[in-house]
């Protein structure tokens, strides 16, 4: 096999790999209400997101390299599962996202992709940029927005409070100052109609 097919078979089980997103479900549901959303589906709304809203960033952010993070952020899962949002750093896990990360890319370990990836992805958990504050901003208030749309599913259905919803998704504010506005707004109305304790 010469070199180019060598390549070409790693890119192909780093994308393998990376499949598992597909089948990996989240806790809220798509907007219609009809089933849970995986990890794939979540990553690129959450690309389509920075598309549409980057205009609301409270800092000017490179839109391409917010994008790929965007599609970067949660690959980990694709090992790891899904941690709800409110259960993070309760639940012990197996291996560290970090690591985890890792495992997934070896076939393309020593790429600039990979380098790529692991960058963003480092620079996103940290906070790190204007791109990594607007983006974890976004990735909070998505699952905010499904929650709305389903009446409130998972909040209802784990027992969330409106109290917690605002303290532990508050950095969106630092994200952007409209999208944290109306996410107050979202919540003051979910709680009004019982969908938010």
């Amino acid at each position: 096999m010469n070199n180019q097919n060598v390549e070409l078979h790693k890119a192909l089980q780093f994308i393998e790999n990376i499949d598992a997103l597909k089948d990996t479900y989240r806790k809220c549901l798509v907007m219609s209400g009809q089933r849970e959303e995986s990890t794939a589906e979540h990553s690129f709304s959450l690309a389509m997101a920075v598309l549409c809203l980057n205009q609301f960033s409270n800092q000017k952010v490179d839109v391409i390299k917010t994008l790929k993070m965007a599609l970067f952020h949660d690959l980990a899962e694709a090992l790891l599962g899904d941690t709800f949002h409110y259960d993070k750093n309760t639940e012990p896990q197996t291996m560290s996202e970090a690591d985890a990360l890792k495992e997934l890319l070896s076939p393309i370990l020593d790429t600039e992709l990979a380098e790529e990836i692991y960058g963003l992805w480092d620079e996103f958990e940290n906070g790190e940029g204007p791109e990594a504050v607007f983006l974890r901003g976004l990735d909070r208030f998505l699952p905010m927005l499904h929650n709305f749309k389903t009446k409130g599913h998972s909040w209802v259905k784990y027992g969330i409070t409106k109290e917690m919803a605002l303290k532990k998704n508050s950095h969106i504010e630092q994200s952007s100052d409209a999208i944290w506005k109306f996410t107050r707004e979202m919540l003051d109305e979910s709680h009004t109609k019982g969908w938010i304790l």
